[in-house]
């Protein structure tokens, strides 16, 4: 009798208690290293995504992520299809050759830095190749800001890259479709604006009809920011905000200061 109350009041308990099933729709479904370089494939079931996550094996840095539609089930095939490295900077294109997804990664080689991405469709009159080159066609230093052009020939994109010579920085990425009638211009600073610890520089992607405003502060371990937009259609905004100061609107105001 006693074992009998013995198990009943141990035995209680695991049947009041039943643990609850728990299911993950995050999975990670690859990882690829390339030299400091992380790339960890994750799946997101639910929602029928492929995400990249991308780190650099060093003390202080933070990832960056890019998702994208899966054509194929939740299949990927990730590898470096081409790789540039010039001073301090390091770009590597990876290929997603199932889904054809292109990751441009650029990091600099100094403690504490993070990657920035950028991520296009490849181009349909392209087959997948093992080497990719990215080509470099131009190159602007202005003070410790150094502004890198890049060109993917196989995606028919321009990547304009900017970092500032400092520790624990990262880079800037724009990229955009190269100009059909692409010559050979350079990059050309235009403006400068320095206001207490805000510098902004105005440069020009002659080849390509841009210009690209980068920004950053003067203290150690900045980070720049890029932004680029079409010169024609900057040229056509200005028009107009001159035409809007006949009327009482604000006054168009170009960046000025010495180069």
């Amino acid at each position: 009798m006693k074992r009998i109350i013995f198990l009943l009041a141990f035995g209680l308990p695991l049947f009041g208690q039943a643990a609850e099933y728990q299911s993950t729709m995050l999975v990670q479904t690859g990882q690829l290293r390339e030299s400091d370089l992380i790339v960890r494939t994750i799946s997101d079931l639910e929602s029928n995504r492929i995400c990249l996550a991308f780190y650099v094996r060093t003390t202080g840095t933070s990832p960056s992520m890019t998702c994208y539609d899966v054509v194929n089930g939740f299949r990927s095939k990730i590898g470096q299809v081409g790789h540039f490295k010039e001073g301090k900077l390091i770009v590597r294109k990876m290929k997603d050759q199932v889904n054809d997804v292109s990751c441009l990664v650029s990091y600099v080689s100094t403690e504490g830095t993070s990657p920035a991405i950028e991520c296009y469709a490849g181009s349909k009159a392209t087959q997948f190749r093992d080497s990719e080159s990215l080509v470099s066609s131009g190159h602007l230093r202005e003070g410790d800001l150094d502004v890198y052009r890049l060109i993917d020939p196989d995606s028919s994109k321009s990547c304009l890259i900017a970092y500032v010579n400092t520790g624990r920085t990262e880079p800037s990425m724009n990229c955009y479709d190269t100009h059909k009638d692409a010559g050979k211009g350079g990059l050309a600073q235009t403006g400068h604006l320095h206001e207490g610890d805000l510098i902004v520089r105005k440069v020009i992607d002659e080849d390509n009809d841009k210009e690209c405003l980068i920004t950053y502060v003067s203290t150690e371990g900045t980070s720049p920011h890029i932004h680029c937009a079409d010169a024609r259609a900057a040229s056509a905004a200005a028009g107009s905000n001159k035409a809007g100061a006949n009327t009482g609107g604000a006054k168009y105001r170009p960046l000025t200061g010495s180069p």
